[in-house]
């Protein structure tokens, strides 16, 4: 009977779970490059490390032409209008 309140008890919520994995996260990105790490500070955006932690998981800008058939308004290239 106390077992099976022990168990539901100790069962990590989802919620719980995501800000223990965010800040290893945030540790570990601390850690590699030797910013000081100040765990108040996880969702603060305007945190200056914590900002810059953001800013590098925002997915980077491919810049070796890999999306040729693209313009820049990311609209497809007619096939008639590429001369090769």
């Amino acid at each position: 009977m106390a077992s099976n309140w022990l168990n539901k008890y100790l069962v990590m919520k989802p919620e719980v779970s995501k800000i223990f994995e965010d800040l290893e996260a945030y540790h570990d990105w601390c850690r590699w490059e030797l910013a000081p790490f100040n765990e108040a500070e996880l969702y603060k955006k305007n945190s200056p490390v914590y900002s810059a932690y953001l800013n590098s998981k925002k997915p980077k800008r491919s810049y070796n032409n890999q999306n040729k058939d693209y313009n820049r308004s990311g609209k497809k290239r007619n096939e008639q209008n590429i001369s090769n």
